[in-house]
């Protein structure tokens, strides 16, 4: 059996990232694996054993609403990185589970530290939708968020943006040339769509490391499989084409 930890689902999750951990499930089951969702609470004591950890999106104020929880779960968190378990860490949660975050009075809060970034809030926003091309082809979702996060010690992103568009309010977009970053099999990324239903490739991806710690190996896709990729290659081309590439 496969767990999947889901951090914080009610207080980071406000742009559809449920759906990360929706994708990863039905993947995982329609490959005859059996996967078992804790929703880790504020307060909530950690299973002793997670194989996959998402972390979704959330406003100023829902980070501030877990953020002590946080730091009393991050030895933990840590550990399970360190023994590599994958984590996919969304916009927000991506801020959190970096370095440090800077909030808009300059003051630096830290972060749990799995990913070599460190976030700065501004009082702009990036509204756009963006491709990027990564190692595993082409990714397209949508950013929505307003910070401007850095990559640390020539960390590896996940891909560089092919083009974005939308709009920023205020100074302009704070979309950046490089999309996300990659930790071993972890993400984190600005990008919703959901992110995973999206881009199923890294689905794939995070579910082959998930499953190799739980002692399975990914089974050949079925028709079901086929056929959500088929949607989300859809999807990903109508970005392609509102963005003229």
């Amino acid at each position: 059996m496969i767990t999947i930890v889901h951090l914080y689902p009610r207080e980071l999750g406000i742009n559809g990232d449920v759906g990360n951990v929706m994708a990863l499930t039905k993947r995982a089951e329609w490959r005859g694996m059996s996967v078992r969702v804790v929703h880790h609470e504020v307060g909530a004591a950690l299973p002793d054993v997670a194989h996959l950890v998402h972390i979704g999106s959330g406003p100023v104020s829902a980070q501030h609403l877990v953020r002590e929880d946080l730091a009393r779960i991050a030895p933990t968190l840590l550990d399970w990185a360190a023994a590599g378990v994958p984590f996919l860490a969304i916009a927000g949660g991506w801020q959190l589970l970096g370095r440090s975050l800077v909030d808009l009075a300059g003051d630096a809060q830290p972060g749990v530290g799995i990913f070599p970034s460190t976030a700065t809030l501004v009082s702009t926003r990036a509204v756009n939708e963006v491709v990027a091309q990564t190692s595993l082809g082409e990714v397209a979702g949508f950013e929505n968020h307003g910070a401007v996060t850095t990559l640390l010690d020539d960390a590896e992103p996940l891909g560089r943006t092919l083009r974005g568009h939308g709009n920023a309010a205020g100074a302009g977009p704070l979309s950046s040339a490089i999309e996300g970053v990659l930790v071993g099999p972890s993400i984190g990324t600005n990008l919703h769509g959901p992110f995973l239903p999206m881009n199923p490739v890294w689905a794939d991806r995070l579910l082959a490391a998930a499953a190799a710690l739980a002692g399975l190996s990914l089974t050949e896709p079925d028709a079901r499989i086929a056929e959500v990729d088929k949607r989300a290659a859809n999807s990903r081309g109508a970005i392609r084409g509102r963005l003229g590439l």
